[in-house]
Formats: structure tokens, C-alpha cells, sequence
């Protein structure tokens, strides 16, 4: 029963010994790093960009490409309900950015004619 006893105690002391060091981690290079500070920069920059608003009658010129996110329809414009747009030729549409009316040509996507709201 002595002897029972004694490995009952060995083995709790041996089993409250070994518990930390088999929580703690084993190997370093396991350890996945965390990002540089730097890996941040590109993210917070797009959020500085989506922040400025763009100014169609000030930002772009006749002949430039329209950027594609201004391409859908959510921005085409029908030029019947506006006294100020003229009529759209062949292959070209109206769209609205911004408060400011842009004549665009659908197949090339340059523009045509500006005019501020």
C-alpha cells in the first residue's frame, strides 16, 4: 500500500510539473508572425481614396476613359428628363457622377462632353 501510494504522489507531482511546460509552446518558429506595420499602409490608403470624392467637371477631360466602376447602370441617366442634356448620338449615353452629367461613348468608354451640375 506504501508503495501505492508513493506512485500516486509521483504521478500527480510529475503530471503538475509536466502540465505548464506542454501549454507553452514548443517550437517558435511555429509561431505565426504578426503583419508589419507597414502591410497596413496599402489598406488604409484605399480608404483615403474612397474618402475623396470625385469631381468629374474638374478631375476628367473630353477624349479620357470613363473609370470602369462608373460604367454600370446604376449611373446611365435618361437625357429626356433633363432640359440642359442634348441627345444622345449613336453609341454614346448620358451618366451621371457626382451631381455632374457626362456624355460617354458605350463602346470606347471616352468622353465626350462634360457638364457640371
Amino acid at each position: 500500500m506504501n508503495t501505492l501510494m508513493k506512485a500516486i504522489v509521483l504521478s500527480i507531482s510529475t503530471a503538475l510539473v509536466a502540465a505548464p511546460a506542454m501549454a507553452a509552446p514548443q517550437n517558435e518558429q511555429n509561431h505565426q508572425p504578426q503583419p508589419a506595420h507597414n502591410q497596413k499602409a496599402p489598406v488604409q490608403h484605399q480608404a483615403q481614396q474612397a474618402k475623396k470624392a470625385v469631381n468629374p467637371s474638374h478631375d476628367w477631360r473630353s477624349g479620357q476613359k470613363v473609370p470602369s466602376q462608373y460604367r454600370g447602370n446604376s449611373y446611365k441617366v435618361d437625357h429626356s428628363k433633363y432640359k440642359k442634356l442634348s441627345n444622345p448620338g449613336k453609341n454614346q449615353q448620358w451618366i451621371k457622377v457626382n451631381g455632374d452629367y457626362i456624355l460617354t461613348n458605350v463602346i470606347t468608354h471616352s468622353i465626350i462632353k462634360i457638364i457640371g451640375g
